[in-house]
């Protein structure tokens, strides 16, 4: 049997006995190798699955066991916090008392401008026991207040007088630089004298 073609040519048709056989053989390839793929496809997710399994469990062990105990609540202790204020400090440091004479070399002259008689012999023998070179005592001019009066370089030896005397250190000063007023026949012994004690009307070395 021919085929006329419309184009007024002649053309084979294809045979329907050899396709056929070929077409089958085609269909059974695919549906064997369907078969294959998918059992090898149930084959291997059982396996991956209990060994993804596995190692998820084995994982989670490690976990679990790398945890650390229950510890006990930390008591955490309230620390006091202590201001340190610095305090700057000056230290006073006081000179060393001035050496003193001794007694001999000092020449001790008492006055009584107090108007108690025989005051100035009293207290001149206070301290003639004591070693000081005691001068004659004399008058002076009749005075309110008391006084122990010293030479500049005899201030510790002074000290010392009041000391014996027990009279408050606040008297003493020094020599006046235009000198003490005193009777004539007192003069002299006014100039010899380290120190002089002044017997005022106040009695605040003798006659209280």
């Amino acid at each position: 049997m021919s085929f006329q073609s419309p184009l007024g040519g002649k053309g084979i048709a294809p045979s329907n006995t050899s396709a056929a056989p070929r077409a089958f053989l085609l269909i059974f390839v695919a549906v064997v190798l369907g078969v294959v793929i998918l059992w090898k496809g149930l084959d291997d997710d059982p396996q991956r699955a209990s060994s993804d399994a596995s190692s998820s469990s084995g994982q989670i062990t490690q976990i679990t066991d790398e945890q650390p105990a229950d510890l006990p609540p930390l008591n955490v202790t309230e620390i006091a916090t202590t201001t340190v204020l610095a305090v700057e400090t000056t230290t006073t440091t006081s000179p060393p008392p001035l050496p003193t004479r001794p007694p001999s070399d000092v020449k001790v002259l008492v006055l009584n401008g107090s108007g108690v008689g025989g005051a100035a012999g009293a207290v001149t023998n206070l301290l003639k026991p004591h070693g000081y070179t005691t001068l004659s005592p004399a008058n002076g001019n009749k005075d309110e207040k008391s006084w122990v009066y010293y030479k500049p370089e005899f201030s510790p030896d002074a000290k010392g007088v009041t000391d014996i005397l027990g009279i408050m250190p606040d008297l003493l000063t020094s020599f006046p630089t235009n000198g003490l007023s005193v009777p004539e026949g007192s003069m002299e012994r006014v100039d010899t004298a380290d120190i002089i004690v002044f017997l005022g009307s106040d009695k605040e070395i003798y006659g209280s």
